[in-house]
C-alpha cells in the first residue's frame, strides 16, 4: 500500500478549487488511514490566481504551466479541471509521464476521444478516473445502491433533469462552453453527463438514444472581453454566435428494458444548480432532488392503511456511502453537502492508487456516458432514434 501520495491541481477555476478543497480533506476517510496525502502544486495559466488558491487550500506552491507537474518526478497524482477541448492534448501527457489521473468530467469533447484517452489510460497500468461528483452524494448514492439490489422491483420508467442558470443572462460571455468544437455540447454535455451518469449508476448502460431535442435560446452573445474561465469579461462592442445547445430533452431506452427521460437547461431562471432522479418500478419508486441535498424518498411498501401508505423521506447518515467519509460528525442528520462530494471523490481516487485498484469510474467505464451524447447529437439532427454504441 502506498503510504505517501503527492497530488497537484491544474485549473484553479471553481472545479479546480473544488478538487483542491477535497484533498485538503481527503484524509477523513477510513480506507485512507496511514497514508500521507501531500498538497503539492497549483497550476493554472493565471498564475496569481494559482498561488491564491494555493494558498487557499494549503498547497505548497503554484505554478504557471503544466511543464512543472509533468517534469516533476515528486507529483504522483494529478487532478485536472480544464475546458472539454485540452484534454486531449493535455492527459495523454500526464499519462506517459507516469501520473495517476482525475480528471473532471466530461471526459473530452466526443466519444471517440474519450475512447483514445481510454485506452492510454489502460495500456499506462496508474489510476485514471473520471470525477462525477454527484455520484458520491450520500442520499443519491444510498437511492442507486437500493434501484440496484432491486429494492422497487423491475424498473420500468425513470426521469432525470439537471437545471441551472449560470447561462441565462444574454450579456455573459461567448467562452469556450458556447462553441460546439472546443466544448463538445452545450447543456448536454456540461450539465447532461451528470444525469445521465446519476440514471447509468442506478439502472445500467443505455441501449438506444430514441429521440433527442436540442435547442439555442440565446443566439448570439458578447465575445470574451479579457480575462479567462470564470473571470471573463464581456466585449461592449463585439458579438459571436452560440454553437450549441442551451436546453435539451432525451428520451433513452435500457439494455435492461426500462426507459427514462432527461430534461437539461443551462438557463433556467431561478435554478441555480438542481439535479434530480425518479425512478419508478413494479414494487415502488424513489426520488432525489439535489436542492434537498441530504436526504431521498422511497415508496417500497404497498400493504399501509389505505391514505397512509405514501412515500417516507429518509435522511441521510453513516449507514450510507461516502457518508462517514465526508461528514466532520458522524451521526444521521448532521450533514453533508455539494464540496463534500469532491471530497468523496478524491477519496475513492486517492484510495485507488493507494490500494491498486481502479475507480468505479475509471477512464473506460465513462465512455459510456460520452457515447449517449454523441448518440443523443446524432438523433437531435437526424431525427432518428441511435443505437449506442
Amino acid at each position: 500500500m502506498a503510504k505517501e501520495i503527492k497530488v497537484a491541481v491544474i485549473g484553479a477555476g471553481f472545479a479546480g478549487q473544488a478538487h483542491a478543497f477535497g484533498y485538503r480533506n481527503a484524509s477523513m476517510a477510513d480506507e485512507l488511514q496511514g497514508v500521507k496525502v501531500i498538497l503539492g502544486t497549483i497550476v493554472d495559466p493565471n498564475l496569481e490566481l494559482a498561488k491564491t488558491v494555493a494558498e487557499r487550500y494549503g498547497f505548497d506552491k503554484a505554478a504557471g504551466s503544466i511543464d512543472d507537474i509533468i517534469n516533476d518526478p515528486t507529483i504522483d497524482a494529478v487532478s485536472v479541471a480544464l475546458p472539454n477541448f485540452v484534454y486531449i492534448d493535455v492527459l495523454p501527457k500526464l499519462i506517459k509521464a507516469g501520473k495517476h489521473v482525475l480528471a473532471e468530467k466530461p471526459l473530452g469533447t466526443s466519444a471517440a476521444e474519450a475512447a483514445k484517452l481510454a485506452e492510454l489510460a489502460a495500456a499506462s497500468g496508474r489510476v485514471a478516473g473520471v470525477g462525477f461528483s454527484f455520484r458520491r452524494i450520500p442520499a443519491l448514492a444510498a437511492l442507486q445502491k437500493s434501484v440496484r439490489e432491486g429494492r422497487i422491483g423491475e424498473v420500468y420508467f425513470a426521469r432525470a433533469y439537471y437545471y441551472a442558470d449560470y447561462a441565462a443572462d444574454a450579456r455573459g460571455p461567448r467562452t469556450w462552453r458556447f462553441e460546439q468544437n472546443k466544448s463538445g455540447g452545450g447543456a448536454i454535455i456540461d450539465i447532461g453527463t451528470h444525469a445521465i451518469d446519476a440514471l447509468i449508476a442506478a439502472l445500467g448502460p443505455v441501449e438506444e438514444v430514441t429521440s433527442a431535442s436540442l435547442s439555442t435560446v440565446i443566439a448570439v452573445r458578447p465575445l470574451p472581453g479579457g480575462g479567462i474561465g470564470h473571470n471573463a469579461s464581456a466585449s461592449a462592442t463585439e458579438t459571436g454566435p452560440v454553437t450549441n445547445d442551451d436546453t435539451a430533452l432525451l428520451t433513452v431506452k435500457f439494455t435492461s428494458g426500462a426507459v427514462a427521460s432527461v430534461q437539461l437547461s443551462r438557463v433556467a431562471v431561478g435554478r441555480p444548480n438542481q439535479l434530480g432522479v425518479e425512478i419508478f418500478g413494479s414494487k415502488g419508486s424513489v426520488s432525489f432532488d439535489s436542492t434537498l441535498f441530504d436526504e431521498f424518498s422511497i415508496f417500497d411498501d404497498q400493504s399501509g392503511e389505505p391514505g397512509f401508505d405514501g412515500s417516507r423521506r429518509v435522511i441521510s447518515g453513516p449507514a450510507f456511502p461516502y457518508y462517514s467519509s465526508t461528514s466532520p460528525m458522524r451521526a444521521r442528520g448532521t450533514g453533508t453537502g455539494y464540496g463534500e462530494a469532491f471530497m468523496a471523490e478524491t477519496q475513492d481516487f486517492l484510495a485507488a492508487i493507494a490500494h491498486g485498484h481502479p475507480m468505479d469510474t475509471s477512464f473506460e467505464t465513462t465512455v459510456h456516458p460520452m457515447q449517449v451524447i454523441s448518440a443523443a447529437l446524432e438523433s437531435s439532427a437526424t431525427g432518428r432514434s441511435v443505437k449506442v454504441s
